[in-house]
């Protein structure tokens, strides 16, 4: 075939709880998160109900894809394999900015 070489291409993976440990996820209170105008907007947004979305134990399943909160402070936002890490709701809430990003990602994403 004309190869000298062969090398094993290391696999990349990125599961979730990797991802969730390097970005500090913080707990969720579902109850609160209802409460708030900006979480409404984006699940009637996602075409979904209350009643469709589960809390996990550091993160809500929305079906579609699952969304962690990150520590205060890291205004990092990740998608990766249908994982959603954005900072706390007040925080985007008070951000143009990550409000401007966060619609972006949904979008992108065809979610």
């Amino acid at each position: 075939m004309g190869i000298s070489l062969w090398a094993q291409k290391p696999m990349v993976t990125n599961s979730v709880d990797d991802v969730a440990h390097k970005q500090r996820v913080c707990s969720i209170n579902l109850q609160q998160l209802i409460l708030h105008p900006l979480f409404n907007d984006i699940i009637l947004s996602l075409g979904l109900s209350i009643g469709e979305i589960r809390q996990d134990n550091n993160h809500l399943d929305l079906g579609l894809f699952s969304w962690y909160f990150t520590a205060d402070g890291n205004h990092d936002m990740q998608w990766s394999s249908q994982q959603l890490f954005t900072p706390s709701l007040e925080n985007i809430a008070q951000s143009p900015d990550l409000k401007r990003r966060l619609w972006q990602i949904l979008s992108n994403h065809h979610v």
